[in-house]
């Protein structure tokens, strides 16, 4: 397993990594080094836009399940063919794939072989563009324990944001991933954590359940899961599950809109 890379920080992963210093972890921008499927240059905008489309999002991950042989024929599971082509010819402009020929691509990077690295930083990004907060994606914080894989860390109002990534659908998710997570939450002690399911697909079915079976198991006294909205649900205190239907975005602005106001005046 390659070993994580460090590189220059970013002023908001300064934010974040003197938030994880003064919890005890020390973090100094190590990170998985596989690269991610993200534009660089006047194409990440594009690109960051495109991907709050799920269907994009989709697309993409099926781009990664046969990244040497590209044609927008054979990519039609989630789009058309025409909106496949599309896509394709932007990737190519953003040099993510290149052409091989008679309308055929292969990725650039061969050692991409999971969209899950590019969904955190695509969650960071959201975190940091539409909500102003301070983020950090793929963190492997050393020595932490329980393991030190955080997804997303992000830092507002003088408070600790932790967001847990899945790409795969719900079927896939199990048990010892859930209970990975609150290990990580009883780690990090964030004032608020989602677990982001990135997918239409309903939590109540499966997620729901797993959650109030690790609670149970760990004994702790924090009531039945609430449901906040649609599939967002409330599993422990400041504990949201969500997925992306309609929109991931508006999923996260939703769960941080219910912790924020939670702290404020109310009248009523």
């Amino acid at each position: 397993m390659p070993s994580p890379s460090r590189r220059h920080l970013t002023p908001g992963e300064e934010v974040v990594r003197d938030a994880l210093r003064r919890r005890g972890l020390r973090w100094n921008g190590e990170r998985d080094p596989t690269p991610l499927l993200v534009a660089a240059g006047a194409a990440r905008r594009r690109h960051y836009a495109l991907l709050g489309h799920y269907s994009y999002r989709l697309f993409l991950r099926d781009v990664l399940r046969r990244p040497a042989d590209l044609r927008a024929a054979a990519l039609t599971r989630y789009v058309s063919a025409a909106v496949a082509a599309r896509y394709l010819r932007f990737l190519a402009t953003a040099k993510l794939v290149e052409p091989r020929g008679r309308g055929r691509y292969r990725v650039r990077e061969r050692r991409i072989v999971s969209f899950g690295g590019t969904l955190e930083w695509y969650v960071a990004e959201v975190l940091a563009r539409e909500f102003g907060c301070a983020a950090a994606a793929g963190l492997r914080v050393h020595g932490a324990a329980h393991g030190g894989d955080y997804d997303v860390v992000a830092c507002a109002e003088g408070e600790v944001i932790y967001v847990e990534t899945k790409s795969a659908p719900p079927r896939q998710i199990v048990a010892s991933e859930v209970r990975a997570f609150l290990d990580r939450v009883d780690t990090l002690r964030p004032d608020c954590a989602l677990f982001l399911a990135d997918t239409t697909l309903r939590m109540r079915d499966k997620l729901v359940g797993l959650f109030v079976a690790e609670v149970a198991r760990r004994r702790l006294a924090w009531g039945e899961p609430t449901r906040v909205e649609r599939e967002l649900w409330r599993v422990g205190p400041e504990i949201y599950l969500l997925n992306s239907d309609p929109d991931l975005a508006r999923n996260v602005g939703i769960c941080l809109a219910v912790h924020f106001r939670g702290r404020g005046i109310t009248l009523g």
